[in-house]
């Protein structure tokens, strides 16, 4: 069944955006207030991505990506709200971006319902923290997730710190996982996370394969501050296909799980904090820093789940999560929308 009414909003999230999904799939975001962003997009006009030369480098598009046939996009009847970035590379080539490793950070325990803690939950050197929505779904027929989700420039306490604003479809305990969202760590600026688990192990963006001139894991997001941006993970064809703004970004392959990878039991829509020498409070921002409820606050709006074709439903009565409200918070209302973040306590 489509649904088809608009999701409720707080008072800061109506002030923010104003964000509608269509049952075919993607409708364009709304208006951003002048106060957060800084500069209307008109129609289809394109922005240049400002890159050294040492950002990227461009690659040949693989004969993999050559012989794939996208699915059909979502339908969308009006230009994408955040901007359109120029090619990088030449045409039938793709960027490739350069990116640190996760040296100190190889991804967090899977969320929990509930979570209320004072330290975290504990992994190798580090701690993680979360404020964010799950839903379990029905596995047999759950196909992908999307949503429109704030981007901004989180202050990081140390650099090895980490953290992100995502989504993600779930099957098992983090056991095959494709993610998607910001990610800040290591840079003066976050990136566009591009990322998928298979029987356990984290891999980050191995097996990718890029079909845009521009979007591609580990793009710098620089030019998105302050924007809502439209995302889709969605099965088709066998593989997990990636949608960004106005364009699929490209797949992971079915083969790298066997084709055991076809659906989810649970859906994934949260910030995260990785304070990575144990910090109580943690310090790094998440979202944009302000807590959830307050002028300002980061936003995931439209959640919703697909099931049969391009169809994505909004989302109801989903699993809070909630480390530690002290530190980073959560609103929602049982609907499709949510605000998160705060300071960690700095």
């Amino acid at each position: 069944m489509c649904t088809t009414k608009e999701p409720s909003m707080s008072r800061a999230g109506l002030i923010l955006s104003m964000f509608v999904v269509g049952c075919g799939g993607p409708e364009p975001l709304g208006e951003v207030a002048s106060e957060v962003r800084p500069q209307a997009v008109a129609g289809t006009s394109e922005v240049e991505l400002a890159l050294a030369p040492s950002e990227f480098h461009c690659e040949v598009m693989t004969e993999a990506a050559r012989a794939a046939v996208p699915p059909p996009p979502p339908a969308i009847e009006r230009a994408a709200s955040a901007p359109r970035l120029r090619a990088v590379c030449p045409p039938g080539q793709v960027p490739i971006y350069h990116q640190a490793e996760l040296r100190t950070h190889k991804a967090g325990p899977p969320l929990s319902p509930g979570l209320n803690g004072a330290t975290g939950s504990r992994l190798l050197a580090g701690a993680y923290w979360y404020a964010g929505v799950l839903k379990p779904t029905d596995a047999l027929s759950q196909s992908g997730v999307g949503a429109s989700i704030l981007f901004s420039n989180p202050a990081v306490y140390d650099q090895s710190d980490m953290v992100t604003s995502q989504m993600s479809i779930v099957r098992g305990a983090n056991y095959h996982l494709v993610e998607m969202g910001l990610r800040k760590f290591w840079d003066a600026f976050p990136r566009l996370m591009i990322s998928q688990w298979s029987y356990g192990t984290f891999n980050d963006a191995a097996g990718f394969v890029q079909v845009h001139g521009v979007y591609g894991p580990g793009m710098p997001l620089t030019s998105y501050y302050g924007y809502a941006v439209q995302q889709y993970i969605r099965h088709d064809n066998g593989n997990w296909w990636i949608w960004f703004n106005d364009a699929w970004v490209g797949y992971f392959p079915g083969s790298l799980w066997s084709g055991q990878f076809t659906s989810g039991d649970m859906a994934h829509f949260y910030g995260e904090v990785y304070s990575a020498q144990n910090r109580v409070p943690p310090l790094t921002d998440m979202g944009t820093g302000q807590f959830s409820g307050t002028w300002g606050s980061a936003y995931i709006h439209g959640m919703c789940l697909h099931t049969a074709g391009a169809s994505c439903n909004y989302i109801t009565n989903g699993w809070r999560s909630e480390t530690n409200a002290a530190y980073y918070s959560l609103s929602y209302w049982n609907g499709a929308d949510m605000e998160f973040g705060g300071n960690g306590g700095g």
